[in-house]
């Protein structure tokens, strides 16, 4: 019996053998069981892929005398049949020979006959791309609605070829590049099967050469086992394909970056004496020249036996991006004028004396010391930026402050957040801070003061002094009085442990809470003295839901149970506060007294609403929100009944 190719041998005989193409097997599986078959196909993808293999598979499934099923079960006599390319009811046609106005006429005619054997006629057209127009023209109206015993599947390796009239008539699958996973996996399954002895290195060099196809992969396989007489090497298959081996690309890039042209120009010699093209060779070190880049800059190059190979390593940590790019550019130019030469040799020899070449070198060494130059910017304003944030967070943690500064040297934000900071040190000033924040019958009954016995004690017994003292205020909506109450009793250090954990407040709540604790983390916290807080939102509307009553108490219950402690809110719009922080700096810088009490101007703005304090006067703040809403968006705004959130 005749020799058998292996790629004939072991082309896809169902769905299941079909490699790397799931995403397309599946959905001709699903199609196949549950008879929804189009009457059209195109498929598009690099040669090797399975187009031609899943057409016949198809043929087979559509035919099969068990149908409808998702895999035909190539036991039946049609199937049989087909796999022997014997049954006159699947037509394959090779368009690059066939693609005359005349040979597509003639499927028209006769299409309308019925199949045979089976129930469907099954048109294979590969190539499809090869038709000329009047032949695709010819073939429209049939493709668009063909008889309904006829399925056309057309393949093709350049889709872009093919008329948009053409693609609109069919459900198009692009097939893709083979991954290197499942190319291994499919050879390994073939290299059992006939008992082949080859190496892993080897098998991973025959898939890198196959660049996705699955057919090429087998055909190589094929040649080299005919090729070796024992165990396959990967001297084996460079020897078959004409490549050059990982060794001699290693020695020319070692002797190009030693400058040593005599040597690299004697290694070229050696490897066109041994029959080697000087086109791979040149596409060869490109490729080399590419992994020496992918190793250098990314953290996951990949598997590949040259990267763990020390003189490849070696190699890598002395040249740099700029030269490889260099080199790149060279050997590219190279390839472009060896398509029209007749002496490539000739043009690889002085693509290699370039590489030396030292005025071109000096280029490179100047892009090199630029190159080194930038980094060693980036990594020193790295190393500040670093050592800056260091800085920030010790002075704002207390664990390392610097020096007190005087009033005139503080920047806006050290006035807003720690107002209570003086010319003395920062434990002073607290001190003096929690001194005056002491209720004053506390001096006169010892016994009443509260006397905790430890930090945290002391911390939750100072926030429910300052809440019992606020909380008894009668505030308006948008009241300057809360506003100064936190600015002069507020601290910096509390309010920078709260915002550490704002946006924890999230994770924290239930699911029935999660959308008002969205509202409060869509806020940013300004100002706060632990118990009162302050935050702003980009718009007044915004701000005047949030203090109604009903949603105002939803907020301060999760704020309560986050920081374990009662709480009072206020919420203000970004603009606003921006002004009244300008307005509290410049107070502060000119009072002269320490412990004086900084006023500030009332709040006026056109958009905010005052809330009334009882329900009764609900239905006119509504009205009022309703209609500032319809200003600014006009008739778009709905009022939805029984909706007072």
């Amino acid at each position: 019996m005749a020799y058998r190719a292996l790629y004939r041998t072991y082309r896809p005989k169902d769905f299941d053998e079909v490699a790397g193409q799931e995403h397309i097997t599946k959905t001709f599986k699903n199609a196949l069981v549950n008879s929804k078959m189009s009457h059209a196909y195109l498929f598009s993808g690099p040669r090797g892929t399975g187009k031609t293999s899943v057409a016949k598979i198809i043929a087979k499934a559509v035919n099969c005398e068990k149908a409808p099923v998702a895999n035909p079960c190539n036991v039946c006599s049609i199937c049989e049949e087909i796999n022997k390319n014997a049954l006159s009811d699947v037509i394959e046609i090779d368009a690059a020979s066939n693609n005359g106005v005349d040979e597509i006429r003639e499927i028209r005619d006769k299409v309308k006959y019925m199949p045979g054997v089976g129930k469907y006629k099954v048109y294979i057209i590969d190539e499809v791309h090869m038709l000329s127009t009047g032949a695709f023209n010819a073939l429209l109206k049939t493709l668009e609605e063909p008889p309904k015993h006829v399925i056309f599947i057309l393949a093709t390796t350049e889709p872009h070829k093919v008329p948009s009239t053409i693609h609109s008539r069919c459900q198009r699958f692009d097939f893709r590049g083979i991954q290197k996973a499942a190319m291994v996996e499919h050879l390994r399954e073939i290299i059992e099967k006939e008992a082949i002895t080859i190496s892993d290195e080897a098998i991973d060099l025959i898939v890198e050469a196959a660049e996705g196809g699955m057919r090429d992969a087998i055909s190589l396989l094929d040649q080299v086992v005919s090729y070796s007489d024992d165990e396959i090497s990967v001297e084996d298959i460079h020897a078959i394909r004409g490549s050059v081996s990982q060794e001699h690309m290693l020695d020319i890039a070692q002797a190009v970056l030693n400058q040593d042209v005599v040597k690299a120009l004697s290694i070229l010699d050696r490897l066109m004496e041994e029959g080697k093209e000087s086109q791979n060779v040149i596409t060869d070190l490109i490729g080399f020249y590419r992994d020496v880049l992918l190793y250098k800059n990314t953290d996951e190059p990949g598997q590949k036996s040259l990267f763990e190979k020390d003189q490849f390593i070696s190699l890598t940590q002395k040249l740099t991006n700029p030269k490889i790019f260099h080199y790149m550019d060279i050997l590219n130019e190279t390839r472009q004028a060896m398509r029209y030469a007749q002496k490539g040799k000739l043009y690889l020899e002085l693509a290699c004396i370039k590489m030396v070449d030292d005025t071109l070198q000096d280029t490179v060494k100047e892009k090199e010391y630029r190159h080194d130059l930038q980094e060693t910017i980036d990594e020193l304003a790295s190393k500040l930026h670093a050592l800056e944030n260091d800085i920030a967070i010790l002075a704002e943690s207390g664990t390392s402050k610097p020096a007190p500064r005087s009033r005139q040297d503080k920047t806006p934000a050290d006035a807003v957040f720690d107002t209570f900071e003086s010319d003395h040190e920062d434990s002073e000033a607290k001190t003096e801070n929690r001194k005056e924040s002491e209720p004053e019958q506390a001096a006169g009954n010892p016994d009443d003061t509260v006397k905790p016995e430890a930090p945290e004690d002391e911390e939750r017994a100072h926030y429910k002094y300052l809440y019992d003292k606020f909380s008894q205020k009668q505030y308006s909506t948008f009241d300057i009085r809360y506003v100064e109450d936190v600015l002069n009793t507020g601290d910096r250090g509390v309010k920078i442990d709260m915002v550490k954990k704002w946006y924890d407040i999230e994770r924290f709540v239930d699911s029935d809470e999660l959308q008002y604790a969205k509202m409060i983390t869509d806020g940013k916290l300004v100002a706060t003295n632990g118990t009162m807080i302050i935050v702003t939102y980009e718009t007044p509307a915004v701000c005047n839901r949030l203090m109604k009553p009903q949603i105002k108490s939803q907020l301060l219950g999760i704020l309560e149970k986050f920081y374990d402690r009662s709480m009072m809110f206020l919420a203000l719009p970004e603009d606003l506060w921006s002004q009244i922080q300008k307005e509290f700096v410049e107070k502060f810088r000119k009072k002269k007294d320490p412990k004086e009490k900084i006023k500030l101007s009332p709040i006026e703005h056109p958009r905010l609403i005052e809330i009334p304090d009882t329900k009764d006067n609900y239905d006119d703040l509504e009205n009022q929100s309703v209609k500032e809403a319809q200003d600014l968006f006009g008739d778009i705004v709905k009022v939805k009944k029984g909706d007072t959130s």
